[in-house]
């Protein structure tokens, strides 16, 4: 029986973090990045190729996959870094190597949803599309899905509970204030094992929703979070820390749950409990 093919265009972070998981399930998993020398050696295949350029796709049009997941970044952190990040890589890989593939996963992201006030956003909810950034991504989602039956995963904050950005002020003691602003968050290995739960799904023969939600189970105030660590540390706040704008919403996972897709990190709770308990071994 012919093992299946992933190729993992944009393969950083979560890509890598992807590979193993299905690897260990007897897959074949090929990596698309830039710089392949810097892909695990593990991988079935490491090619070259720039995902906004598709005349560098042909060595990964080769490969003959089932499978595609594509994880695009911006390449700069302004409108033209979005456009060229999202739009034109989705509008590349949708030219050139979707139309080959049984089933593309697609990585969004939580901020196209138009939701500013605290309210709950599930898939169905209204989208920002005047915003310039958000649509990018909605343009990058749309292509692909014209072009093959695409699954969009749109995860919230991403974080690794080992060295989590977030928390290095609050583990000085510092707050936000007010910090009522809900936040949301996913950990990067939930969302690896996400992605590697639908692929499995899909290949067996499952349907899945053609859009996703990628949360943890609870959403909660910046200032619950800052509590609940300062309180773990066993420490009190010193001092304010700048706070960020935030989109301040819920996001609902419930159709990602309905699937049977667990969390090892359901809560900010359990995430940055390594964290703390590192801060505390030192």
């Amino acid at each position: 029986m012919k093992r299946p093919h992933l190729l993992i265009v944009g393969c950083g972070d979560i890509g890598c973090r992807v590979a193993p998981l299905l690897l260990a399930q007897g897959w074949l998993v090929s990596g698309l990045s830039r710089s392949p020398d810097r892909l695990p050696d593990s991988l079935s295949h490491c090619v070259q190729g720039d995902y906004t350029k598709p005349d560098s796709l042909s060595a990964a049009s080769e490969l003959g996959a089932d499978y595609l997941l594509f994880t695009p970044t911006p390449t700069a952190f302004d409108q033209a870094g979005y456009q060229q990040g999202y739009a034109e890589g989705a509008r590349a890989v949708a030219s050139v190597l979707a139309p080959q593939i049984r089933h593309v996963m697609a990585v969004s992201s939580t901020r196209v949803y138009a939701e500013r006030v605290g309210g709950w956003v599930d898939e169905e909810s209204a989208l920002a599309f005047e915003d310039p950034y958000v649509a990018a991504l909605l343009s990058a989602e749309d292509q692909l899905r014209r072009s093959a039956t695409t699954t969009v995963i749109r995860p919230s904050g991403l974080y690794d509970g080992a060295n989590p950005t977030w928390l290095r002020e609050v583990m000085a003691g510092k707050v936000s204030s007010p910090g009522e602003q809900y936040s949301n968050r996913i950990h990067r290995d939930d969302l690896a094992h996400i992605i590697s739960e639908l692929l499995i799904l899909v290949h067996q023969g499952e349907s899945i929703p053609p859009t996703l939600n990628a949360n943890d189970d609870e959403p909660a105030t910046i200032a619950n979070i800052e509590n609940w660590c300062l309180e773990a540390l066993g420490i009190s706040a010193t001092g304010e820390r700048a706070s960020a704008n935030r989109a301040n919403r819920r996001v609902s996972n419930q159709r990602l749950r309905a699937l049977g897709i667990s969390l090892q990190y359901p809560s900010f709770r359990e995430g940055y409990a390594v964290a703390i308990n590192n801060a505390q071994m030192n």
